[in-house]
């Protein structure tokens, strides 16, 4: 089946309705309200919407995608689309799986962007090796050079529980070592607190969140911009989870949480007590025990330090995305430094860089 790719308006009431049932009710950060929050935040990234319709007009196919400047070795300009966008995380496309398949949908998509939006690199995410085995091949039979990026955590909590029964849930060691940490916080006279409104809060957690993302070992990946954090302030899904000791804030998560889902987006810590007081994890079995209390039955634990979350119980899989130069001869040429700037820049802390499904 051909498809026919057409630019979107975010702001149509039916291609909200579709994009929110179809993909943001999947992946809370692909909420059309924090994509516009990141569009604002940042004006030099470019947001493309797009849907795809067949020959008798049905809607088969939805995208998002940014586009941005980058520059090689510091001089050699190059306009970079990301599928999705470099921020939000999830796929941030749907394909009606019944009518067409992957390979046709990137096709239609590819030759949409041939001719609609100027770039030289594309970018593809995301793709979990389990469940995405037939995108995955089409996306190496198209010329791309997949990388695994990351290692996604969820973490699954009783229907209509509370935080003990979470910690009931879990094996005997993992329900001792995590009753410690809270103990230790409650020893240490942490007070724990959820904002909804947090633009008070937003310049003393940005400073702890760029400590925490200088010292990135798996994704080194450039800082959120803190124009995001003072903009999500607004947003009515957004919340901030701070961690003081009298005065201070030590510690905080900015958590996204809708309906029965939560996702932790990014957290800040104080190195000076750190590791006297356990932050991280105090930050995020807090981050637990709000989402427990407000009947939230998924955990989004985020893309980073998998072996650290597995001592919650969170269960993971590993996520891919996928590169290619507009050009198939030009990857071909380049694919030496794509592959290295991939595995310099996503490399799972403990782990050695990753090969490519089809074994390159």
């Amino acid at each position: 089946m051909q498809l026919t790719f057409r630019p979107a308006d975010p702001l149509d009431e039916a291609f909200r309705a579709r994009w929110n049932e179809r993909i943001a009710d999947k992946e809370l950060s692909l909420d059309l309200r924090f994509l516009g929050l990141l569009a604002d935040a940042d004006p030099e990234v470019a947001y493309h919407f797009v849907q795809a319709t067949d020959s008798a007009g049905q809607v088969r196919a939805l995208a998002c995608c940014s586009v941005a400047e980058m520059r090689v070795m510091r001089f050699v300009p190059l306009r970079v689309l990301v599928l999705g966008g470099t921020v939000a995380a999830g796929k941030a496309f749907w394909f009606d799986a019944e009518a067409v398949d992957f390979a046709a949908f990137l096709a239609g998509f590819e030759a949409y962007v041939k001719t609609a939006i100027r770039c030289d690199i594309l970018v593809l995410k995301e793709f979990s090796p389990e469940s995405d085995a037939g995108p995955m091949r089409s996306i190496s039979d198209a010329g791309f050079i997949a990388h695994m990026c990351y290692d996604r955590s969820r973490l699954a909590l009783p229907a209509d529980g509370d935080m003990q029964d979470f910690l009931d849930s879990l094996p005997s060691k993992k329900r001792r070592n995590l009753r410690q940490v809270m103990a230790q916080g409650d020893a240490a006279g942490l007070k724990v607190e959820v904002h909804r409104n947090f633009n008070h809060l937003v310049d003393t957690a940005y400073a702890l969140y760029l400590a925490v993302n200088a010292r990135a070992a798996e994704a080194r990946t450039p800082a959120l911009p803190y124009r995001l954090f003072a903009a999500l302030g607004r947003l009515d899904a957004a919340r901030m989870l701070t961690i003081s000791q009298g005065e201070r804030t030590v510690g905080f998560g900015l958590l996204l949480h809708q309906r029965a889902k939560l996702k932790c987006l990014v957290i800040g810590m104080d190195y000076e007590v750190s590791r006297e007081l356990q932050l991280w994890y105090q930050i995020v079995a807090r981050s637990i025990e709000y989402a427990a209390s407000n009947g939230c039955t998924s955990v989004d634990l985020g893309s980073t330090n998998h072996g650290m979350k597995r001592k919650f119980g969170a269960q993971h899989e590993d996520i891919w995305i996928a590169v290619r130069h507009r050009s198939r001869w030009f990857t071909r040429l380049l694919a030496p430094l794509i592959r290295h700037t991939l595995a310099s820049t996503y490399r799972p802390a403990g782990k050695a860089a990753p090969a490519t499904p089809d074994g390159r």
